[in-house]
């Protein structure tokens, strides 16, 4: 019997031994594979709602930069509770809206933190953007999802603009016109102009069904609307036959110059270049006045400063056709182009004026 006892004694004994070693090889292991933690920073992740907290250490290795992320002893005994309360409770996690981190491609962690949405909902009115250096039209228009026009439209802008940093730029929620309302407009007449939709424009402005509501300086956005093209300004053409008292009765001048032409309409003795009109009606005793204050009258001849080197070289004339106001209208020759007739308005008192024959 006592042999019996010393045997299961020796074998316990020696069972313990066996333990220990292994607990000594496995923590041998382990130390041979972690140095000691330096510079142990933990970093909080999240909390749940009993206050428990994952933390992850990073800790240096052995031949491997500071940096690497590992879970400690703490984070594994809350994944475990977390685990087992889950399965406790008979909660069904795949329900849940989970985040996974994966640390070391190994290991997950549970995440709940809070997470951040941004409105996608289109933006519905005006803001105010201050140019930043490298910033053109085009950039500023595709980081705001409009077209380029959008915004040179909404602020004044030509395609040629310069903008500069500092600039305070309007931008719209959507690609199309900003407009204010004028006296008299209506949405059906503001949605024909800018060949946009009238529901379009009543329903982003938020106005009256019947779009009633709209008051006079009120800024309308106008989706999808195309800016008019720019109107070029008319030029009046006169036909190309020419009568009055001095057709056939002038001097001489070369056709398709502004002499020939007021030659047709007046009788014209003196010979010579525009610029020598005044003082060759002055020598032969023609009334004229000399200036800007001159008042000019129907029929009359206006001499003028104009633009071009063969203006100001030869100078320029042109007849008088009415008078109104403060502005008398014109007809001239070769101001447009060789040989062409236009009219035009020029205020009175005008720097452009030299003087009259009358």
């Amino acid at each position: 019997m006592g042999t019996i006892k010393q045997y299961f004694k020796t074998e316990i004994e020696q069972s313990h031994k066996k333990l220990l070693l292994a607990a000594v090889v496995l923590f041998g292991l382990i130390c041979s594979l972690i140095n000691p933690v330096k510079g142990i920073e933990q970093l909080l992740l999240c909390f749940d709602n009993r206050d428990k907290s994952i933390t992850v250490e990073q800790v240096e290795v052995e031949n491997e930069p500071i940096g690497r992320d590992y879970l400690t002893a703490d984070s594994l005994a809350s994944l475990n509770s977390r685990s087992d309360s889950s399965d406790e409770s008979g909660e069904n996690l795949s329900g849940e809206e989970i985040s996974l981190v994966v640390l070391q491609e190994s290991a997950l962690l549970t995440q709940n933190c809070p997470t951040t949405i941004i409105s996608q909902d289109p933006r519905s009115g005006l803001i105010t953007y201050v140019v930043q250096k490298g910033d053109t039209p085009s950039s500023i228009a595709a980081s705001f999802g409009i077209t380029t026009y959008t915004l040179l439209w909404a602020n004044n802008l030509k395609e040629t603009s310069i903008i500069q940093p500092g600039d305070e730029l309007t931008v719209l929620p959507v690609s199309g016109v900003l407009h204010r309302v004028k006296d008299g407009q209506t949405v059906s007449w503001i949605a024909k102009y800018y060949q946009a939709d009238k529901e379009d424009i009543i329903g982003f402005n938020a106005l009256s069904a019947d779009g009633s509501s709209i008051q006079v300086g009120q800024k309308l956005i106008i989706p999808d609307g195309q800016m008019p093209a720019p109107v070029k300004p008319k030029t009046t053409y006169i036909a190309q036959s020419y009568t009055g008292i001095g057709t056939g009765k002038s001097h001489r001048f070369a056709y398709g110059h502004c002499t020939w032409y007021v030659a047709q309409k007046r009788v014209i003795p003196w010979s010579g270049h525009a610029n020598a009109w005044l003082a060759n009606a002055e020598a032969m005793g023609y009334p004229t006045c000399r200036g800007s204050n001159c008042q000019p009258k129907a029929g009359a001849i206006v001499s003028l400063k104009d633009s071009g080197w063969l203006a100001r070289k030869y100078g320029h004339v042109a007849y008088v056709i009415r008078t109104e106001n403060n502005r008398f209208l014109v007809s001239e020759m070769n101001r447009i182009g060789w040989g062409k007739v236009s009219v035009r308005w020029i205020p009175i008192g005008s720097y452009l004026i030299k003087g009259f024959i009358y």
